[in-house]
């Protein structure tokens, strides 16, 4: 009886230790992070893009910059 209740034990330490090590993720770094949000911005661009030719309206002729 000892002995499965050692053996339980390990068992549970164990399925502890490895879920500790499973919800602990590592932060993205600056680089990671900046990839992630140029997908995002260059994806949402096409989006848009997509939806302004789908309406058949000609683009009006926009300035270069400000002040322009």
């Amino acid at each position: 009886m000892r002995r499965l209740a050692y053996r339980a034990r390990a068992t549970l330490a164990a399925l502890t230790f490895a879920l500790t090590l499973a919800a602990c993720k590592r932060e993205p770094d600056f680089n990671e992070r900046y990839e992630a949000a140029s997908a995002k911005v260059t994806q949402t661009a096409r989006e848009i893009d997509d939806r302004i030719a789908a309406t058949g309206v000609p683009e009006p002729d926009a300035p270069d910059g400000p002040g322009e």
